[in-house]
């Protein structure tokens, strides 16, 4: 056999960067016997890639109608770093002794880079591959993917501090007449909330009319678009459920007043900044479901911002507000200094707000389905290996009970 083990391990345990970090780590190559090889190379780079398939149906020379698929593409580079770590692509060949060997490699990450994304129709990808070049041999590679953050700074974001406060009215006919109104008003503090946190999302149903609202849904979507260059400009848009919480009913004729939290699961910051070919922004659909196929439900989408750096100026007050009716209010639930993380990679901006505690990084729901690259040999080692990225979480489990 020779070859017992060739595999890729970074410093950083968790495998994530920021833009302008360095990733550094050990190529690892274990053998039963001795070997003769040209070199180890080593190759980092960071891409994005969207593809996705269409069928649509042509006529034929016949005058016969077929489906014919289409598929479109795009892609973006960012860097590629490649060199020997030992021996040379036009040296001579060079013995490795049996046992384990260590290569160490880095590269530093250019400014600038979008974060990590993976989606069915397209992923911003970075990846570490080593090859063992071999003479009169097949090269043997391994491949390993690490995740890059591009920090979303919600302070920075001037929509991000924005309260939210919106209503939505529908009345139903009845033969001639027309019923009460049914009244839905919503509000949040702010449109930008971190992963780890929780949106405070306050509800008024007011149910004048004479339908059952059997639930009132609160849904929070991340929307994607892709855009496609070859053969032919495209885009396509996907709409995927992250969270859902629902309540209800809401019987006809009666009013209610009720706060629902929605927790923000580790996600991508919004925008992709930096990527041209993956749009990403995050929407909160508000829809009261009515009873009744023959009614259409409300429903209203709006604008929320994903970040990576919480808001400072939204946080609990020390002593809750006094309402004007004398008794104290419910404090809102925001942004609080955690309690202090175990040591992980700084934020770049963490001088700027010496207070906060880091976050740790959780891997995402959303994971690649394979890491094969089209003309890529499917015996590269790694390439069944799972990968989500990861995205910093910040701990208010305890100050949001």
């Amino acid at each position: 056999m020779g070859l017992k083990d060739f595999r890729i391990v970074f410093d950083n345990q968790w495998s994530t960067y920021y833009p302008g970090q360095t990733v550094t780590g050990n190529i690892i190559l274990v053998l039963d016997s001795v070997k003769k090889i040209r070199g180890i190379s080593v190759k980092i780079k960071g891409e994005a890639n969207t593809n996705w398939s269409t069928v649509k149906q042509e006529m034929d020379e016949k005058g016969q109608y077929t489906d014919e698929t289409h598929t479109v593409t795009a892609h973006e580079s960012y860097f590629e770093t490649k060199y020997y770590l030992v021996g040379s692509a036009s040296g001579g060949e060079i013995e490795i002794q049996s046992g384990e060997h260590k290569f160490p490699f880095n590269s530093s990450l250019p400014m600038n880079l979008p974060s990590s994304f993976e989606s069915d129709f397209g992923h911003v990808r970075y990846t570490v591959k080593a090859t063992l070049d071999r003479p009169w041999k097949f090269d043997q590679d391994v491949k390993s993917p690490f995740t890059v953050i591009a920090p979303l700074d919600l302070n920075q974001e001037p929509r991000a501090a924005e309260p939210v406060r919106q209503e939505m009215s529908k009345t139903f006919c009845c033969l001639c007449c027309g019923s009460p109104p049914l009244t839905v008003n919503f509000s949040l503090p702010v449109r930008g909330y971190v992963p780890g946190q929780l949106m405070p999302i306050m509800i008024n149903v007011e149910n004048l009319s004479n339908v059952v609202v059997n639930t009132v849904k609160l849904v929070l979507c991340k929307v994607v678009t892709f855009h496609a260059t070859t053969p032919h400009t495209d885009t396509k848009t996907e709409e995927i459920v992250v969270k859902e919480i629902s309540k209800g009913p809401v019987e006809a004729g009666e009013t209610v007043n009720y706060e629902q939290h929605l927790d923000i699961p580790p996600l991508p910051p919004s925008n992709l900044t930096n990527c041209h070919i993956i749009d990403l922004e995050y929407n909160l659909k508000v829809e009261a479901c009515v009873e009744g196929w023959y009614h259409r439900n409300l429903s209203v989408n709006m604008l929320i911002f994903v970040g990576t750096i919480p808001l400072t100026i939204y946080h609990v007050p020390s002593a809750p507000p006094v309402g004007m009716d004398g008794e104290s209010m419910k404090p809102q639930v925001g942004f609080v200094i955690p309690s202090a993380n175990t040591a992980l990679p700084p934020l770049p901006e963490s001088h700027l707000y010496p207070n906060l505690p880091p976050p740790s990084f959780e891997e995402s729901s959303y994971g690649a389905r394979n890491l094969h690259e089209r003309g890529e040999s499917e015996h590269v080692y790694g390439l069944t290996n799972h990968f989500a990225p990861r995205y910093p979480v910040y701990n208010f489990a305890s100050t949001q009970q």
